[in-house]
């Protein structure tokens, strides 16, 4: 197989740089267990149910938990920014061709990932980047920003203009949506330790579930 200079490609600076904003995450969550232990517990749930289940999940624990909510907005944005400057990448060197993706969870989700960008693609052409912007404020199945961003490619928008228009509807949809489940807080707190305990259990479970389905395909 031919060896791929992702550098050479800007999608690949682009990858790089969702790379070490992936490390910057890290690093914060090594610091928050050595100086906060209490609340790595948390971060960590908020993390693997925004990934696995999404926005709505990780915002919900981090409520539960009494987070402020300036914190609780930056992290979950910087969680999904992190997504979607790895994940889009992937998916238009994918696209070209560039076989950079063997792994086969991943590259069902592109697969299923595509056929919903393909499916929203010419509504979200008639408007533009307002219906891009529109379409990551949907908080439905296969919307969202990381398909947003795939969505964008497929319209034929530059890359920057792509992910600005992606990472400002998702800032914007997690402030509605922190406010939204506010409005519930008193009764997240009153379940807030089972409401971790499930939603961290639950993503144990469908991360291991793709790793085995991986490893047998």
């Amino acid at each position: 197989m031919e060896k791929v200079n992702f550098l050479k490609h800007f999608e690949g600076k682009i990858l790089a740089f969702g790379l070490f904003l992936l490390a910057i995450f890290l690093i914060l969550l090594a610091i928050s267990a050595y100086y906060w232990p209490d609340r790595l517990n948390v971060l960590l749930s908020m993390t693997a149910s925004n990934i696995v289940f999404g926005r709505m999940a990780g915002l919900s624990i981090g409520i539960s938990s009494q987070m402020d909510s300036a914190v609780l907005i930056a992290f979950n944005l910087f969680i999904e920014s992190i997504m979607v400057l790895i994940l889009y990448p992937l998916f238009v060197l994918s696209w070209r061709s560039l076989h950079v993706v063997s792994y086969k969870p991943l590259n069902d989700f592109f697969k299923r990932s595509q056929k919903s960008a393909e499916k929203h693609q010419p509504m979200i052409r008639k408007y533009g980047i307002i219906g891009l912007v529109f379409f990551v404020l949907t908080p439905f199945a296969m919307t969202g920003p990381v398909v947003g961003s795939f969505v964008g490619y497929l319209m034929g928008l530059p890359h920057l203009t792509t992910l600005a228009a992606v990472l400002f509807s998702t800032f914007i949809a997690i402030i509605l949506w922190t406010y939204f489940i506010k409005n519930f807080e008193a009764t997240l707190i009153v379940y807030s330790d089972a409401l971790i305990m499930v939603l961290s259990i639950a993503a144990v479970i469908v991360l291991i579930w793709y790793f085995v389905r991986g490893k047998r395909d």
